[in-house]
């Protein structure tokens, strides 16, 4: 058998198993899309139901808390309207996402019904007389029902009192409460789950669990029941994918595609199998072992079939290049997405403890300060008992770390009152540097090198320490046998890419980045993703509190910066602080005051405190420093004494949130009334009242409970002598 022969033969193998290939590959791929198609109709159905349970869980809430209060029982027994316009009308229903409510004695009559959807009272969930049948198995039910504005979603509870939580008495009357099932929010519906959503009578035949992988349709429905468990309607959910249409399609024009490209090269092969070979074939393995298309670029030009394969490879080149390069922007953007899907889940671990904690703070704070005040009062007038001192300081000083621990909780939460200035952040760097040698030991190697060329930062100066001296424990920590802590500054520019991978709050711009790395341990991936979550640690028990990183994330966002962490087992760690850059100018501070003394001018101060026992101790306190001290329980209380007061009142101290009327509210109206008088207010934690987002503005004289009789002392005078920076404030 000749060559050419054989190569025709080989040609016509190699052609066949080309074909058995894309055969293979098309089997291969019809099964793929088959199983992408049976995934997506799982994924969709699971979302759906999810969306469903999600989507009825206010109004399911809105029945089950409220069918347990004394109050509904009571209002039911004395048919109290007042009551029902308070807790049941349109405002409750707004804020549960509802449309309806209805309430019922015992005998099934209407006690009360708000709707905002135009209903009339007669126009009832269902009629009173099939009450025991709802309610016969379970005393919690969901079921849908037909008004004449559409469809209703209900769920409907007997009422009993708040002791009998299982629900085993008699009831003591009826709740339903409902939500519409129209277009609205039908189309709301389709916009939150991907789907196109629609209602369909429950006689009309309608798709059962539909996949088309063909053309990546998805159909589905589901059955809405009457209290009777008789179908009201059908929920027809239907789902369509372009990119798995497309995906089909370009499969099949890929394959007919290659199956062409194969007949005519071996068409073309063989015809011109007489022409010289070898050069053009080792330009083209040469340019596919060195991956460069450079050899075949003459070739390239040629239009024979070798012309033709060399113009493929440069394609392939090309594409290959594109393909990477466009791979690397996906693993950025998926990278990017990861790490804000991360940050929004820490986000929302972070707004609900710091909503509990700046429940607990406030009233905790009073306590602090009631404390913490009278300890110091205590060691200053026991001056011949030293037991009685020494356990006065003890008081004190459990009081002190009781506050810090409070200042955490409202520091990670991202409540702390912060009380930002423009400040240098070299300068500050290297006043740390004696406190940190002093609480990480002398085992290690501290290393400070503030080389931003310009380090100015807006941020609260002591909250920053508390930052650095966190971090610094925490890497001490890291190194039990030793090692190098460095703590250095730097200014960096940061492209809106690179902002975006350390946080979504950041933009684009110039930065002021601080950055803390030890030798330490370090810590896996798995650690990484946990370490700013509060009372999250490694260490043993007893040993960390596992509040010192997450306070250190809640004062970096809290101050408008980010941070981010690099580590690796066995090969210590390094964070990295961004502040946006300050071109402002450093601001200046006063000088400490000298010693306090008594009052000999006996100003007239205002103190307006809900809390007793911090009032009394205000009271004494400034008494005590020779003031005129008027005492009031509450803002409005407060305003009373000051217009019946002939004389002039210096000073008002208020507490921030407080019953009937706030403390701005009330500094707003004083200082209104009598221009010129100041105001010092006092607070346990961060609100929108008087500052935003916990940072207070700067003409506002703002002192932070718990405080010692000798802070607060030491405050109001500095206002009446002119050392603080406001003379008198209008909260805005």
């Amino acid at each position: 058998m000749k060559v050419q022969s054989k190569i025709i033969l080989l040609l016509i193998v190699v052609v066949a198993i080309f074909l058995a290939g894309l055969a293979t590959l098309r089997t291969y791929d019809q099964r793929k899309f088959r199983q992408i198609a049976e995934d997506r109709f799982r994924e969709r159905n699971s979302s759906f139901e999810e969306f469903l349970n999600y989507h009825g869980q206010s109004l399911k809430m809105l029945v089950f808390d409220s069918t347990t209060w004394d109050s509904m029982v009571d209002a039911i027994k004395r048919d109290d309207q007042e009551w029902f316009g308070d807790n049941a009308a349109e405002a409750a229903l707004d804020s549960f996402h509802a449309n309806a409510l209805w309430i019922y004695r015992p005998d099934g009559t209407l006690v009360h019904a708000a709707n905002n959807i135009e209903l009339t009272q007669a126009d009832g969930p269902v009629p009173p007389e099939v009450f025991p049948k709802i309610f016969a198995n379970e005393k919690l039910a969901h079921f849908f029902a037909k008004v004449p504005q559409g469809l209703l979603e209900i769920w409907a509870a007997t009422v009993h009192p708040s002791k009998d939580f299982e629900r085993s008495s008699p009831p003591a009357g009826f709740c339903f409460a409902g939500r519409m099932w129209n277009q609205p929010v039908l189309r709301e519906m389709s916009l939150f789950t991907g789907n196109q959503i629609s209602l369909a009578p429950p006689t009309e035949r309608v798709e059962q669990n539909v996949i088309d992988q063909q053309n990546g349709q998805i159909a589905f429905s589901r059955t809405l029941n009457s209290w009777d468990s008789q179908p009201l309607a059908q929920v027809v959910v239907r789902n369509e994918s372009a990119v798995v249409k497309e995906l089909n399609r370009s499969s099949q024009r890929l394959l007919l595609s290659l199956l062409l490209f194969s007949l005519v090269l071996l068409f073309l092969l063989a015809i011109s199998l007489v022409r010289w070979v070898s050069r053009p074939l080792r330009q083209t393995m040469e340019s596919l072992q060195r991956d460069d298309p450079k050899p075949i670029a003459h070739l390239a030009e040629d239009s024979s079939e070798f012309g033709e394969l060399a113009r493929t490879i440069q394609k392939f080149f090309a594409q290959r290049d594109n393909l990477l390069r466009e791979m690397d922007e996906r693993r950025a953007t998926e990278e990017a997405l990861r790490k804000s899907e991360a940050e929004l889940r820490h986000s929302q671990k972070m707004e609900a403890v710091g909503r509990l904690a700046g429940g607990v703070a406030h009233d905790f704070n009073n306590l602090l300060t009631a404390i913490i005040g009278y300890a110091e009062l205590i060691t200053e007038r026991a001056t011949n008992d030293p037991l009685v001192r020494q356990h006065a300081d003890l008081i004190q000083k459990a009081g002190q770390q009781a506050a810090s621990l409070t200042r955490q909780l409202l520091a990670f939460s991202r409540k702390q009152l912060l009380q930002p200035r423009v400040i240098d952040l070299n300068r500050l760097v290297i006043d740390m540097e004696k406190l940190l040698r002093r609480v990480i030991g002398e085992r290690f190697d501290l290393q400070t090198h503030p080389q931003a060329q310009i380090g100015r930062v807006m941020a609260d100066p002591s909250q920053v320490e508390q930052v650095i001296l966190n971090l610094g424990v925490n890497a001490r920590d890291a190194m039990p046998t030793g090692g190098t802590l460095t703590i250095q500054t730097r200014n960096v520019h940061l492209e809106e890419e690179e902002a975006r991978l350390i946080s979504m709050s950041l933009g684009a711009g110039d930065y002021v980045e601080l950055s803390v790395a030890d030798t330490g341990t370090g810590m896996d991936e798995n650690t990484k993703a946990h370490i700013f979550e509060p009372f999250f640690t490694t260490k043993g028990p007893g040993k960390g509190t596992g509040l010192g990183l997450a306070t250190v994330y809640g004062i970096v966002r809290q101050s408008g910066g980010g941070i981010s962490v690099e580590s690796d087992l066995h090969k210590g760690s390094t964070f990295r602080i961004y502040f946006p850059l300050e071109k402002r100018p450093v601001d200046a501070r006063t000088q400490p005051a000298p010693p306090l003394d008594k009052s000999r001018n006996f100003e007239t101060v205002l103190v307006v405190e809900d809390e007793e026992i911090v009032r009394t101790l205000v009271c004494d306190v400034l008494e005590e420093e020779g003031y005129h001290v008027l005492c009031a329980s509450d803002g409005i209380e407060g305003f009373r004494i000051a217009e019946e007061f002939d004389g002039h009142i210096h000073m008002l101290v208020t507490d921030v949130i407080m019953p009937h009327m706030n403390g701005p509210e009330l500094a707003d109206k004083l200082t209104t009334a009598r221009p010129g008088i100041h105001v010092l207010y006092i607070s346990g934690y961060s609100n929108n009242d008087i500052s935003e987002h916990g940072v207070v503005d700067t003409q506002i004289e703002l002192l932070q409970k718990p405080f010692t009789p000798q802070t607060l002392a030491r405050r109001v005078r500095d206002i009446l002598e002119g050392h603080a920076h406001s003379q008198a404030v209008s909260v805005r």
